[in-house]
């Protein structure tokens, strides 16, 4: 999201009687362009639209029982006439057993749903049958109640989705905006009868009136924002009102501060009820009102009407059955008994709006506060000794325990909901995307008592004596039992530049390596939890992996617990890995990134799933993509268009996300476009294509584990932004993990090597071999680390160039006359000093295309054996550069101008950069159509298109 916040949200203190559990727990970076990533389930409860930063709640609704099964198979109706024909022959008995087992229908409680990649195209399969990827994520809760200067009576009724057990409480948010709100005449009554429920609230006995029945919420120094009083002639007709005043808190983080009537109404389940009142507000804003049940958790009874139902049932409408959304992970003290009802009710009101739903439900397995509280040691403890609410990701106690409960909850809902039971998608750590909590904040983790148990235990795994330690760290005191986490100054220096030398920081390097691996395995070890309940027959979802994502973190992006992927991959508990579309260049005219090694996820059998959290026209708060959001009806549609033409190019699953839980997708004719696009789709389900793209952005996610807290300077341009000009570029790119090239998995002719900084003699060999062909381009310091030791011989064997340090003012390349003629058109780079940097010393004046501002060589083109060997030193790349590239490899172009390209067999979409006439070459003969019409749109190889910038054309090539 651009800008990002500098400030953190402020931690929730808990009270007696109150829990509140927030779905969302958006933790604001510290900078710009660093992502915001998908909500989680905390343990926290508030209101709709609930304004505390960047914190949306969502509730959980009605108890009932299961629905029938939608999607049992059909066409069994003859197994009982097979059945007597058989059993007629007592010697046959034992075959007709058999032969009656083989022709009935799957058992509902037997639904399985898992990833088929065995043809290289991974595809989700419901009961064996290869189905549409397409998914909606809402959660339940109410729409705001918009109050105007003007003062209006406000009504509305619900169904009261749970008894209340005389403890019903009436809660108002008034969100983010200071300001004055005025109340007054508030009931609630049951309808048809007219009885109160609650005495009405006319506030006309002074501050008794509110003292008596009502409370505030957070009190004391925590409440920073909002103050009451009771006062004559602000209320209704000129009596008495409640006027509650709003106003700024200094520290710019909002509490969740609210006012609510004392817990005595009595509500029956199934009931229905009115709640009125009277309000005036300058300025207009939205309010959020709801009623709950306090309990653990507090169960929502009921509010206004919300969108959540209307998105399903235009989802199902589009043919799309599938259903992510937030439920609670009940984790109860020991001894007392687990309370199903929120997470029920969750999956009932799914089905209740759509009985052929397949549930995904996500939740949050951060430990709740009385584990915290038993287990302050196991507790996420920063570099000030301040904790945090989520448990040490290395704890064997808090793994074990969060497991359990994993199991628990999955083991629960398969045998309540499992004709349902799509799949499950355990979250935690920031923002529910297990990556550290505060990755993108200035402030470092990892100083618990348990993160030194566990960083010593790693120590014995990786070092198998101390003398092997000793002789790594280049210590000789070094020893497991005694080694301590590193110091907080240690982790924020960076005496090395960007990137740290294993000759002299070795044991920062090894400490990012524990986090990472902690993280991945982690994540293992809830997924065989999940994996175990279901009996394997159910998808298991995890974000993790966004390696080109966390390249602009301040602290570096070793601090992330991303860079363990591989680990990830080779779990056989996954299914599925996801992450929202990045949050660079997702605007209109851009590329809608994915922020992994996306194919590489498709090499290892699973699929990668693209969040969808486009901000659309309807969309609401202050979230991630807001900049980059669509203003109309007409770019929302060509985004979301754009966003499948790329997922199903690259075979990857997506969800339309309501971020906002306030209806971004309550409009059928979105929908529409799904409908339309099914026709792809499907032709994709019949006929899978691998994907396997000329061009491949190659990432080390070892290699990333060598930055320093300076890195952003080189890995903002060099990693998380390469991925604009390589969607420029005017060819489909793939992006995949080293290790899958030095296998000969990558059948690519162009090949970009982002960051292959550290290469053993092994991998250089490999290289040598996969590279003979076509061209490689090495980004800022290829074969820099030999290992332990710098070595320039180790950069000159996988270049095939002669290069040195230089310290230019800027990292910065303009291109040379050479540069010019050969098509470089750009400069790039850092504005500003970087080291370590490298330029060439022994390029010819053809081969030189780009210098650093002190002359010397910053790009180099070289012929090598039968392929290409380009040099890039300064950090970044740009559309032109990769088209000199691609000619030289070989690779076909679709089109030699900025255009956002995506395209795998007879599939090819583009969508538009800028306004303008566009040359489309098509590589084949034949009629091109329009992938969603059918209309005839060109003839290929080559025509014409005039294209509006974020304009999405999707085509299907031959007849």
């Amino acid at each position: 999201m651009n800008p990002r916040k500098s400030s953190p949200s402020p931690p929730l203190e808990e009270r007696a009687g109150e829990r509140r559990s927030y779905s969302f727990l958006p933790e604001p970076g510290s900078w710009r362009g660093g992502p915001f990533f998908s909500p989680q389930t905390a343990s926290w409860e508030a209101g709709p639209r609930d304004k505390a930063p960047g914190k949306p709640s969502l509730f959980f609704t009605r108890v009932g029982p299961p629905l029938p099964y939608p999607l049992s198979p059909k066409g069994g109706e003859g197994k009982h006439a097979l059945a007597a024909l058989l059993l007629a022959s007592c010697r046959l008995a034992a075959i007709a057993v058999a032969l009656v087992v083989a022709v009935l229908p799957a058992s509902p409680a037997n639904l399985t749903v898992r990833v088929d990649g065995s043809r290289g195209a991974p595809r989700l399969v419901v009961n064996g049958k290869p189905v549409r990827a397409r998914m909606f994520f809402g959660g339940p809760g109410s729409s705001p109640v918009r109050i105007e200067p003007a003062a209006r009576r406000v009504d509305f009724e619900f169904t009261a989705e749970h008894d209340s057990r005389g403890t019903g409480t009436l809660h108002f948010r008034f969100g983010q905006v200071p300001g004055d709100v005025y109340l007054d005449d508030i009931a609630v009554v049951e309808v048809p009868s007219g009885k109160a429920v609650m005495p009405m609230a006319d506030f006309e006995n002074g501050s008794d009136s509110f003292s008596r029945d009502w409370m505030t919420w957070p009190t004391g120094a925590a409440n920073t924002v909002g103050d009451v009083a009771v006062e004559p002639a602000v209320g209704a007709g000129g009596t008495a009102g409640l006027r509650v005043r709003l106003k700024q808190p200094a520290s710019g983080g909002w509490p969740d501060w609210h006012i609510y009537h004392v817990p005595t109404m009595e509500l029956l389940q199934g009931h229905r009820y009115r709640v009125s009142f009277w309000a005036r507000a300058e300025p207009a804003r939205d309010l959020a009102v709801a009623v709950y049940r306090p309990g653990e958790p507090f169960i929502r009874l009921g509010g206004p009407p919300g969108p959540f139902e209307a998105q399903i049932k235009m989802a199902a409408s589009a043919g799309v059955n599938f259903v992510s959304f937030p439920i609670e992970m009940p984790w109860p003290e020991p001894g007392k008994a687990v309370d199903w009802a929120a997470v029920d009710s969750a999956c009932d009101q799914v089905l209740g709006a759509n009985s052929n739903a397949l549930l995904l439900p996500r939740f949050g397995a951060d430990p709740p506060a009385w584990w915290r509280k038993a287990n302050p040691g196991e507790v996420m403890t920063w570099e000030d000794g301040s904790r945090q609410t989520q448990g040490v990701v290395a704890s064997p106690l808090y793994r074990k325990d969060a497991a359990a409960r994993v199991f628990a909850l999955v083991e629960h809902l398969e045998s309540r909901f499992g004709e349902h039971m799509a799949g499950y998608h355990p979250c935690g750590q920031n923002t529910g995307e297990w990556f550290y909590q505060g990755t993108w904040e200035n402030r470092l983790n990892g100083y618990a008592p348990a993160d030194r148990i566990a960083w010593r235990r790693w120590l014995r795994g990786r070092y198998p004596t101390d003398a092997a330690l000793q002789a790594g760290w280049g210590d000789p005191a070094a020893g497991a039992a005694g080694a301590e986490v590193p110091a907080a100054a240690e982790r924020r220096a960076a005496p090395n530049g960007a990137l740290r030398s294993p000759a002299t920081e070795q044991p920062l390097i090894d400490f990012a390596a524990f986090q990472q691996e902690t993280m991945a395995d982690l994540v293992c070890e809830l997924a065989s939890a999940a994996r175990r309940a279901s009996q394997g027959r159910k998808l298991v979802v995890f974000f993790y992996g966004y390696l080109f994502e966390f390249g602009p973190v301040r602290l570096g992006p070793s601090t992330c617990g991303h860079y363990a992927l591989r680990r990830v991959l080779e779990c056989p508990d996954i299914d599925v890995l996801c992450s929202p579309i990045s949050y660079f260049d997702r605007g209109i005219g851009g590329s809608a990134p994915a922020m992994t090694a996306a194919e590489s996820v498709a090499l290892a059998g699973k699929t990668w799933l693209a969040e969808d959290d486009t901000r659309t026209y309807l969309g609401t708060g202050d979230f991630p993509g807001k900049v980059d959001g669509a203003k109309d009806l007409a770019e929302t549609r060509t985004m979301l268009l754009r966003n499948l033409a790329e997922e199903a190019s690259r075979n990857f699953a997506t969800w339309w996300m309501d971020l906002g839980m306030t209806g971004w997708f309550n409009d059928d004719r979105m929908w529409d476009d799904m409908r339309r696009f099914a026709a792809v789709d499907e032709s994709l389900l019949r006929d899978p294509q691998p994907y396997r793209p000329q061009v491949s952005a190659v990432i080390d996610e070892r290699a990333m584990r060598l930055t320093s807290a300076s890195a952003w300077r080189l890995t903002e341009p060099g990693i998380y932004q390469a991925r604009r000009p390589l969607a420029r570029l005017g060819a489909p790119y793939g992006q995949y993990l080293l290790d899958d090239v030095l296998r000969g998995s990558v059948p690519a002719r162009l090949r970009i090597f982002l960051n292959a900084w550290q290469l053993s003699s092994g991998d250089r060999k490999q290289l040598a071999i996969v590279t003979r062909q076509g061209c490689s381009v090495w980004c800022y310091a290829p074969g820099l680390y030999d290992g332990s030791r710098e070595s320039a011989d180790s950069m000159r064997e996988v270049t095939g160039f002669r290069l040195v340090p230089v310290s230019p003012a800027k990292a910065w390349a303009t291109p040379t006359d050479a540069g010019r003629k050969a098509g470089l058109k750009t400069a790039f780079g850092t504005d500003g000093p970087l080291a370590p940097l490298f330029a060439v010393t022994d390029a010819t004046t053809a081969e030189n295309l780009a210098t650093y501002p002190d002359g010397s060589c910053a790009v180099a083109l070289r012929k090598r054996g039968a392929g290409w060997s380009f040099f890039v030193g300064a950090p970044g790349l740009t559309p032109d550069l990769l088209r000199v590239a691609a000619v030289r490899a070989g690779v076909h172009l679709y089109t030699d101008e900025d255009c956002n390209v995506y395209a795998n067999g007879r599939l090819l979409a583009l969508h538009a950069t800028r306004d303008g006439a566009l040359t489309l070459d098509t590589g084949r003969k034949g009629p091109v159509r329009d992938g969603l019409s059918g209309a005839p749109a060109g003839s290929g190889p080559s025509f014409t298109l005039k294209l509006k910038r974020g304009e999405t054309r999707v085509f299907l090539l031959g007849p």
